[in-house]
């Protein structure tokens, strides 16, 4: 990775030899990133089956579990596909919940996150440089995520045969 590289966007794939619990089989959209600021990020593939209660307006939104950083504030974010040009639109809404307006060309790919991942100056690109991360490109099916509980195993079965079968190894092998 070019350390000037701007990761702002991309999809961060934890490698299956992370195990911080925190990120262990995740897949994260990079929201912001800049080598002297840091970088923050929210886990795509962590639903909480739980919804925010209904407020005036919205369609139900799901609950996320964004990251480690947080996690006694909800987040509200819409992350959005878009054809042409092939892009994804984000847009966060801050504010107490109900009174933020949120447009309602915001309201598909509406969801809350409780915390967001974090990194400081550095960190992320010496995590990547480590291997611990795989960056790969948005994709509709990653932002849209149809099946958040299968999408990391998808994932590794799709990036060959040592990924997918490191993907396939119990947790504690003691216990296979």
């Amino acid at each position: 990775m070019n350390s000037r590289d701007n990761l702002t966007g991309s999809i961060l794939v934890s490698h299956p030899s992370l195990r911080d619990p925190h990120f262990r089989r995740t897949i994260l959209f990079l929201s912001h990133h800049n080598e002297e600021e840091g970088a923050t990020g929210l886990i795509l593939n962590r639903p909480l089956h739980q919804e925010v209660p209904q407020l005036p307006g919205l369609p139900n939104v799901p609950i996320f579990y964004g990251g480690p950083v947080g996690t006694d504030r909800i987040l509200l974010a819409s992350l959005q596909w878009h054809d042409h040009p092939t892009v994804v639109a984000f847009r966060t809404f801050v504010g107490r919940a109900g009174e933020e307006i949120i447009e309602e060309e915001w309201h598909p790919g509406l969801r809350a996150f409780a915390g967001y991942a974090g990194w400081s100056s550095g960190q992320l690109e010496g995590e990547i440089a480590d291997h611990a991360w795989l960056v790969i490109p948005p994709s509709r099916e990653l932002v849209e995520m149809p099946c958040p509980v299968d999408a990391w195993k998808n994932i590794m079965r799709n990036m060959g045969p040592m990924l997918h079968l490191l993907a396939e190894a119990p947790d504690d092998p003691e216990k296979n």
